[in-house]
């Protein structure tokens, strides 16, 4: 991919970005930065997340944090305004995949993917809606919430194969709850959007990209004849956590390379 002009649009905003140790987290984290964003990454993951947080750059903050753990995104939220004084932006990134057959699904399992795809979401934003209002209380506007959903969330066909029953439900109710939020949230001048990304090359989809015939599967499939890469998912973030989408809430932009369009 040819390397990109990147503008200065997110100067003086500061963003948290969830799951950003590795894969679309770690893409849309960097992205946000050289736009001029002071970033936080947060993720669970201690070891990775000091390896890929640049060192020596003031406006980067690793913070590890649970997105499933309420009291781990409230001291999250604090760090951030201690760092950086602010919070205007919130990707809601971290999610989980796991795999089994509906007969073979337990409860536990279930739940594990629930409680991180989705209320990990809603506890995010349950942290940083307040300390967002407060950073709109004194400047013009707007705040951005992005949730990082999925094609799975819409279709079920590219789980063929490979059975996510859980994934596919959960994703649908972060779906929904950016509609809902954008709808209550509106009137607080904090906007609400979606991404929903089709395949992408992270270790999310190791096992595909590895898999031949399943690759091939994929890329038949897909009008732009690619797998996406975290640079693509991020290139939508960074517009929709602009100003320059100051008029744009409550919707979903697919970066799925014309999957859905089928």
């Amino acid at each position: 991919m040819p390397a990109l002009a990147l503008t200065s649009r997110l100067a003086d905003r500061t963003a948290v970005v969830t799951g950003a140790a590795s894969g679309n987290g770690l893409g849309i984290a960097q992205r946000l930065l050289a736009e001029g964003a002071s970033v936080v990454f947060v993720d669970r993951d201690a070891a990775t997340l000091s390896e890929v947080v640049p060192n020596g750059d003031q406006k980067a903050l690793a913070v590890v944090a649970d997105v499933t753990d309420a009291d781990s995104l409230h001291d999250m939220v604090e760090s951030v305004i201690e760092a950086f004084g602010s919070l205007d932006v919130l990707v809601n990134n971290a999610g989980i995949v796991r795999f089994s057959d509906f007969d073979d699904l337990g409860l536990a399992e279930w739940e594990e993917v629930f409680r991180v795809n989705s209320t990990g979401a809603f506890l995010a934003a349950k942290a940083a809606v307040p300390a967002m209002k407060k950073s709109l209380a004194s400047r013009a506007g707007t705040g951005a919430i992005v949730n990082i959903t999925s094609t799975e969330a819409h279709v079920v066909l590219a789980s063929s194969g490979h059975p996510q029953v859980h994934y596919n439900a959960s994703k649908g109710a972060l779906h929904m709850l950016n509609q809902g939020l954008a709808i209550e949230l509106g009137s607080d001048r904090i906007r609400v959007n979606a991404v929903a990304p089709g395949i992408v090359e992270t270790p999310f989809t190791a096992r595909a990209m590895q898999n031949e015939k399943l690759l091939n599967w994929y890329l038949e499939r897909i009008p732009l004849g690619r797998v996406a890469k975290p640079q693509d998912v991020a290139a939508a973030v960074a517009y929709l956590a602009s100003e320059d989408a100051s008029y744009v809430t409550g919707t979903t932009i697919f970066v799925d390379g014309g999957w859905t369009a089928q």
